[in-house]
């Protein structure tokens, strides 16, 4: 086992004369665990997770001060990831040591949901005492806090109830306040960041929150930033954009430049040079420090091209998040990251303020503002708003959309995950599909023959992919697990190859949409129609995706592949998106930007990729200034300084 450099500190440890509160995310040492956000909505927490892909990682550790010598009872708040599909024990086993000796107890393993398991009870001397997490099989156990008590009194089984206790106990009773911004955006991904550095160049105060560690969304995560940019309306929009992605803007406009399919679809494909590896400064990539840790040194020199691709896009993923936070930072952005905001004070139907949780060190902070963007991609501000919003297809009878269904339902774009599996000198064994009954009990018929993901890897298709994420990402794990289980063990092609990379933040397609004073459909892009308040345009085909019908067979109501709606029949040519898509129609101070912008399910087929949302933020960055100028709201552009956006629109914004 690696030596563990620990650190002798109390981090994020509550501490009372009764009981001690440790969240697992703040350890000093997380070993081979790795911190997860997903399950937020269920336990107002981040945890950790044993995502070993069936080898065990090594333990997470840290040092706790215990104030008072004495019996302590431990409860471990974890949870049985499989028991929404199987009723047998899980396979997620755990235990907590201390000070070098495991407790007996085998966590992780049973209950139906996030709960707050006894572990047993220890004697603790006053003072330091080493805590860790064992894994046991590799297969994401899953730890939240340890709670010692010196009763036997387990936390409220409510993780709402227990959210203000959790809160006392790790010492954040009052949140940070951030006073004074112009405008609060939340959500950083590519539409966020060209958001927020499009207004701070106006001179707006601006404050970018975001939940994960890299700027950037599904683009930092591994969607290719899609979309062209040289068939504007407004050809100076996308300049932001491209600064965003580290794109050359003297190439936006040549077509040249991009890879163009016979739909009209396509993506930038010339980019800026970025910093040698060794000049890195960001956080580093978990999974990818995961995988090379599986290599030989023998394999290491032998690397394949594919890998070695694989190797070199995420790090470049990586570093272009590092360059658009420097970006932002020069513009005077204040960033927060590993944020996640969770709660909504209103007045007189405006937002007055956000409330958001540090994933890492507990804190909670108070974020003010004039102005809110929701660039969140759920939709996450509207909703706690209150804003109207819509999930799922509308009906044919809302817009009279031709491929609307009949009758409204919850079917929509789900999430994807990279994983990779590659031939290995000793690529070791991997349970078989009856070894693993909690898994996609795949067979020849059912399974997929491939190596690694592709798009049509995708789950969630019919879960609510805002408060149930860390569901979808899970029945992903099922299907990746379950097929890679029956190849390596029954496709010869693949007996000398080793699953050594699954990615565990799920990217999405499709959440929440909150309404706008104009709702964008299908017929709007496909009969072309013209808005007065056209702003950026969209040149993605309609392009959304269902569950194949062999999957609906064999895995109805879980399926994990899909199929697009990209034939001829959904080509478009370029539309130019109205601004009033931009804005709540009933929240007066709220932007909307990204995919939970005001249009259909079958609209949000073309603006949903990554260059698109960006352009439509610098709209939105753009809008924000004049709301400033004029002392107005989103809404009164629309109706009385249209013509001011629009010079905004036709100039563009500041390149510095």
């Amino acid at each position: 086992m690696k030596k563990l450099l620990i650190l002798c500190a109390l981090i994020a440890v509550g501490r009372a004369s009764a009981q001690l509160l440790v969240e697992t995310e703040a350890f000093t040492d997380k070993g081979g665990w790795v911190a997860d956000h997903q399950a937020f909505e269920q336990i107002r927490s981040a945890y950790l997770m044993a995502h070993g892909l069936g080898r065990p990682v090594a333990d997470a550790e840290t040092v706790v001060q215990v104030p008072e010598a004495g019996d302590y009872h431990l409860y471990v708040s974890t949870y049985n990831w499989t028991s929404p599909w199987y009723e047998g024990k899980g396979p997620g086993a755990f235990q907590v040591v201390v000070d070098g000796t495991p407790l007996p107890a085998e966590l992780g393993t049973t209950g139906s949901g996030w709960e707050w398991q006894y572990a047993g009870a220890v004697r603790l001397a006053k003072g330091d005492v080493r805590l860790a997490l064992h894994d046991l099989t590799g297969f994401n156990g899953r730890c939240d806090a340890l709670y010692l008590s010196r009763e036997q009194t387990p936390p409220p089984a409510d993780y709402t109830a227990f959210a203000a206790e959790r809160l006392r106990l790790l010492g954040h009773e009052a949140p940070q306040r951030v006073a004074g911004a112009d405008l609060v955006v939340v959500g950083g991904g590519i539409a966020g960041c060209a958001t927020a550095l499009t207004a701070a160049r106006y001179g707006l105060k601006v404050v970018l929150v975001d939940n994960l560690p890299w700027l950037g969304g599904n683009h930092a995560l591994g969607v290719r930033a899609n979309g062209l940019m040289f068939e504007n309306l407004y050809p100076e929009l996308g300049n932001i954009t491209c600064q965003i992605l580290n794109a050359d803007i003297t190439e936006k406009n040549n077509p040249e430049a991009y890879f163009v399919r016979e739909n009209r679809t396509g993506y930038i494909k010339r980019y800026l040079p970025i910093p040698a590896l060794r000049d890195y400064k960001g956080p580093p990539s978990e999974l990818m420090t995961q995988a090379q840790e599986n290599l030989s040194v023998s394999e290491r020199q032998n690397i394949t091209k594919s890998e070695l691709n694989q190797n070199n896009n995420e790090y470049r993923r990586k570093q272009q998040a590092e360059i658009r936070k420097s970006l932002l930072e020069k513009a005077g952005v204040a960033i927060y990251q590993h944020v996640q905001v969770w709660k909504v004070a209103m007045e007189g139907g405006r937002i007055v303020s956000v409330a958001g949780h540090h994933l890492q060190n507990g804190m909670e902070y108070c974020f003010e503002g004039a102005m809110f963007v929701d660039c969140t991609g759920d939709g996450v501000l509207g909703y706690l708003a209150g804003a109207e919003y819509h999930i799922g297809r509308e009906s044919k009878a809302y817009a009279q959309e031709p491929s609307a269904p009949e009758v409204a339902d919850r079917k929509k774009m789900g999430m994807s995950m990279h994983w990779y599996a590659y031939p290995r000198e000793d690529s070791g064994t991997f349970p078989t599909v009856a070894e693993l009954p909690w898994a996609m009990p795949c067979t020849a018929e059912s399974c997929l023959r491939s190596s690694q993901w592709s798009w049509e890897w995708e789950t969630g298709l019919e879960i609510d992919n805002a408060t149930q994420i860390e569901l979808a990402r899970d029945n992903y794990f099922r299907a990746v697990f379950g097929n890679w289980a029956y190849l390596k063990n029954h496709d010869e092609k693949y007996s000398d190859y080793r699953l050594d990379y699954l990615q565990y933040i799920g990217m999405k397609r499709e959440s929440r949409r909150i309404l706008g004073d104009l709702v964008l459909n299908e017929n709007d892009i496909v009969n072309r129609v013209a808005y007065p308040d056209a702003s950026f345009t969209t040149t993605w085909t309609l392009d959304l995706h269902y569950a194949t019908p062999k999957q609906r067979k064999y895995f109805p109501g879980w399926e994990w592949m899909t199929y697009c709606t990209n034939g001829r029949e959904v080509w478009i040519k370029p539309y130019h998106v109205p601004y009033r898509c931009l804005y709540a129609k009933d929240v007066e101070n709220l932007f909307i930007g990204g995919r939970c912008m005001s249009v259909t399910h079958q609209a949000l087929g073309t603006v949903r990729v990554q260059a698109t949302l960006g352009m439509a933020g610098e709209v939105i960055g753009m809008a924000a200034s004049l709301c400033k100028q004029y002392s107005t709201t989103p809404r009164g552009i629309y109706r009385d300084h249209l013509d001011a956006l629009k010079r905004l629109m036709r100039k563009g914004a500041p390149l510095r």
